[in-house]
């Protein structure tokens, strides 16, 4: 599941059936096929959440918690407050939740192609996030009150934070996404630098 975070400082802009310069490796790859393996790599994603949730629910429904070290364990609870379990606005939780997800999902799919052209990481990385996102959104949609949480963590604080696969893509997602947005900056930097010294 590792991509290539190398950057360089060209970047493709080819666009139809034109190719795009990924910095990871210095592998071309087309343009049309940006979109499609998005979409595969997000479904598998989507799928394995909910797979892991299903799994959950039927091993973990008598309410025990399986402890597999000090800090790390398996427990079923169903998360109904906001995004990360951390917020709530009140009454109309679900349908922000569900909002802000359709609404995410649709900005992920309009930038990807264009951030792949920058940086090839770039599908990867949007595909965990897209992944995570609708396997929580499809939870919430058809599943009972709430989305399943089931992997249970103690910070050393000894504070426990319960998530599920979907929030684990997500995170992962972001920090893949870091070195995609740093070459972003870099190469609009040098696009800037370039245009003054051409003036």
């Amino acid at each position: 599941t590792g991509s290539g975070t190398g950057s360089g400082t060209g970047s493709g802009t080819g666009s139809g059936t034109g190719a795009v310069m990924g910095s990871g490796m210095g592998s071309v790859l087309s343009a049309d096929s940006v979109l499609p393996r998005y979409l595969m790599l997000a479904g598998a994603l989507t799928a394995a959440d909910l797979l892991t949730k299903t799994l959950a629910t039927v091993w973990l429904r008598d309410g025990r918690f399986v402890e597999l070290t000090d800090r790390f364990g398996f427990t079923l609870l169903y998360n109904t407050a906001g995004a990360g379990g951390t917020t709530t606005v009140g009454p109309h939780a679900w349908l922000v939740n569900v909002l802000l997800t359709v609404l995410a999902l649709l900005l992920v799919a309009w930038v990807v192609q264009p951030l792949a052209a920058v940086h090839r990481g770039a599908i990867l990385a949007l595909a965990c996030v897209s992944g995570g996102a609708m396997g929580n959104l499809l939870s919430m949609l058809l599943g009972p009150p709430g989305v399943c949480d089931f992997l249970a963590v103690t910070l050393p604080s000894d504070v426990t934070i319960v998530m599920n696969g979907a929030d684990l893509e997500l995170w992962t997602g972001a920090l893949l996404l870091a070195p995609v947005v740093r070459h972003l900056f870099r190469t609009l930097r040098l696009q800037r630098t370039q245009a003054a010294l051409a003036n």
